[in-house]
């Protein structure tokens, strides 16, 4: 690999990595201030379908995060000329970026650094996601700890 080709993955991985951490962010940002609203004391029957739901849509939510950023990778790769089709380069981002690497799907020997960069960035996309969802549950006190 020519120093020009290693310059530009790291570019597009630099570009990619904000880019998607972004697109994180504004959907846990957007997360937290929609849990603020919900967040209020409730006890009972009511608390536990509440507190259930919560979890249930703030997961989808950030889900929804992860898979616009797969499809950022995928989008990519797709506009290099990595691979043939969206699906098979939204494949391989998938698989990249959850760090899963099954490789029946490989990309080519000259950019197969974004493969790294692409596991990096949903490696910790998904701690960010992770991190968010214990603090959420934490603040929903699911051991049955009552405000006082």
């Amino acid at each position: 690999m020519d120093h020009s080709q290693l310059y530009l993955q790291l570019t597009i991985s630099g570009v990619l990595i904000a880019a998607t951490t972004f697109v994180h962010g504004v959907f846990v940002a957007a997360a937290a201030a929609i849990f603020r609203t919900v967040n209020r004391r409730v006890w009972g029957a009511f608390r536990f379908v509440r507190d259930s739901a919560v979890l249930v849509i703030l997961v989808l939510w950030l889900m929804a995060a992860h898979l616009i950023e797969i499809a950022m990778w995928a989008w990519t790769y797709l506009h290099y000329d990595l691979f043939d089709s969206f699906e098979t380069a939204l494949y391989f981002s998938a698989a990249s970026y959850t760090t899963l690497g099954f490789g029946d799907v490989l990309a080519p020997d000259e950019w197969r650094l974004l493969a790294g960069a692409t596991a990096a960035n949903g490696f910790l996309l998904f701690g960010l996601s992770a991190a968010f969802l214990f603090d959420a549950a934490g603040q929903l006190h699911l051991g049955g700890k009552q405000d006082r």
